[in-house]
Parts: structure tokens; sequence; C-alpha cells
């Protein structure tokens, strides 16, 4: 099996890399200027076995290669709906027509958008891994043991080769399989949590959350808005469904202060995932999540105030 992934960044490697430990030809889609590069990519499982994997020479090219079978894409949401050359749209209107999958979970717009671009069908995914690039230029990541990576069950010639990747990402210990309406699970799932992980940006990381006492409450109640929001979009998962009803301005700070004495590694990693260095997606999902509650009938002017002071914080490059 030959995979082109659009996008090298943590969540590229890891399931490229895992998928070239089970034989699959991985290529990486990377900015012109980064086709040179040599180093190796390193992945490392910080749950479970605590596996470390290696692509010692991992092949970079800026277009998408003709004789690939599929296509995988893992860059920013925000980066999802550029236009122009060198945009996700303009690489692959430009490469083959092969199946191709999100890994990136996109809101309706951004799937409607690129659909509309191509000309033909995009598949979204929900990635069941979450990591985070290290000081060594390492992936350490986690693979989550209750959210296997789902990608939409497709009808039509599609299927055969999704199967296949779902297959090969499981041989290579990725829990994986093909489902139904995987888009608005998405959909549905990121816009229930998606005011938590704002407001660690809003505040400049975790700590700043905790002793910002109006930011606190404005998350809280924009939490309560996205709820409302979610089941209008889909089903939701379970473990956001937790995550929104057990956080709160009582129990977030003891929950913290575990967090940090069990796994101080996963906070630093919350920190990073969702912290400043994706200012810029976190503005481009919070405006699709209001447009979205627009749409459906449901306000969000918690969630607007939360923008705003996000939009007044700078980003990381």
């Amino acid at each position: 099996m030959r995979i082109a992934f659009v996008g090298a960044g943590a969540l590229g490697r890891v399931y490229g890399v895992r998928l070239a430990t089970a034989g699959a030809e991985i290529t990486f889609v990377v900015r012109p200027e980064r086709v040179g590069e040599t180093s190796p990519f390193a992945v490392e499982q910080v749950n479970g076995p605590k596996r470390r994997d290696v692509l010692d020479h991992p092949r970079r090219v800026a277009e998408i290669p003709e004789e690939v079978d599929l296509v995988l894409v893992t860059v920013r949401f925000d980066q999802l709906t550029g236009t122009g050359e060198g945009s996700v749209a303009e690489l692959l209107r430009r490469g083959p027509d092969r199946p191709t999958v999100l890994l990136t979970p996109p809101l309706p717009a951004q799937l409607r958008s690129l659909e509309q671009t191509l000309g033909r069908r995009v598949f979204a995914a929900m990635p069941g891994v979450s990591g985070y690039i290290d000081e060594r230029d390492v992936v350490r990541y986690w693979l989550m043991g209750v959210a296997s990576t789902l990608i939409e069950d497709p009808e039509g010639p599609a299927h055969a080769t999704l199967e296949a990747l779902a297959k090969r990402l499981t041989n290579a210990d990725v829990p994986t399989r093909l489902e139904r309406d995987v888009a608005t699970y998405n959909a549905a799932t990121t816009t229930a949590f998606f005011p938590l992980i704002a407001a660690i940006d809003a505040g400049g990381g975790i700590e700043g959350v905790l002793t910002d006492k109006a930011l606190l409450a404005t998350t809280m109640e924009a939490a309560k808005e996205s709820d409302i929001l979610a089941p209008k979009l889909g089903r939701v998962a379970s473990w956001a469904h937790l995550l929104t009803r057990f956080v709160g301005q009582y129990t977030i700070k003891p929950g913290v202060a575990l967090a940090r004495r069990v796994s101080p590694e996963a906070v630093r990693f919350v920190e990073v995932h969702f912290g400043a260095k994706l200012h810029e997606q976190h503005l481009a999902m919070g405006a699709s999540i209001v447009a979205l509650g627009e749409e459906h009938g449901v306000p969000m002017p918690a969630l607007e105030r939360l923008l705003r002071q996000l939009a007044g914080r700078p980003s990381v490059h």
C-alpha cells in the first residue's frame, strides 16, 4: 500500500511511521523548502508498551506522487480551507484522483469547501492518537485505548481501499475501523469540548485559566452553550460528555492538581497541543462553531466573549 501524507507534523509522523512498520510505502508531502531535509522521523509512545519507532529516511516531496493508492491529510484545521499555490486544496487538485482521508478533524464548512473545490468526496476521520514534537524533534504520543481511529465508511470503490487502510493500521497496533457518520460525530465531539481547549490558549496555559476567575466563568458558560449545540450536529463521544460534565469551577483545580501528580507530561502535552502554537487554528475553529450555532438556532454569547479574549493574545510559531 502506497500512502501520501499531506503534512509532516506530530499526527502525520505517528500515523506515517506506524504504517511504515506494517509495510506501507510512505511519502510525506511538505513545503518545497523542506523537501531537502534528511532527518529521521522518530515517534515514542508514552502509554501502553512505550514503543519507539524510527523512519530513518522519510521520503519528502512537494507534490502528491501519481503512484499512491490514497492520501491522508494531517495539516492544521485552519489550513484546510486555504486557496492558491501551496494550499492543501491546490495540492489535492493537482494530485491524482485517489481516496482522500482527513485525519485533521474537519467541521462541516471545511469539509464542504474542500469537496466543492475538488469536485469529489473527501472522507472524514477521527484520530485515536494525540502527541507533540519535543525539543529533540521526536514525537511523544498517546494511543487512546478508549477511542479507536475512525474512518468514514464509504460506498463504492473507495470502500476497499479504506478498509485495507484500517486493517493496515490495526496490524500496526493502531486500532482502526470504518464507521458511518464520522464527519458528524467529529463535528459534535469537537464542538462539545472546544471551549476547554480555547480557554487554555486564551489564558496562556492551564494555570492562567485557573487564576482568572472571569475567564474560567466564561469558559464554563461557553461549555454549556457547546453542550446544547453539539447534539444537534451529531452523536457526541462519551468521553467528551464526561469531560464537559465534570469540569467545573469547583472540580477543575483538584483535577489539574491530580493530573500533574499522576502524569505531568500529559499536562505539558495539553498546554503544548492546545496552547498558542495552534492559536490560528483555535480562532478558525471557534468562528466555525459560532456559525454552526447561528445555523442551528443556538446563541453562543459566552463563546464569542471567549474568542474575543483569545483574539487578543499573540500566536507562537
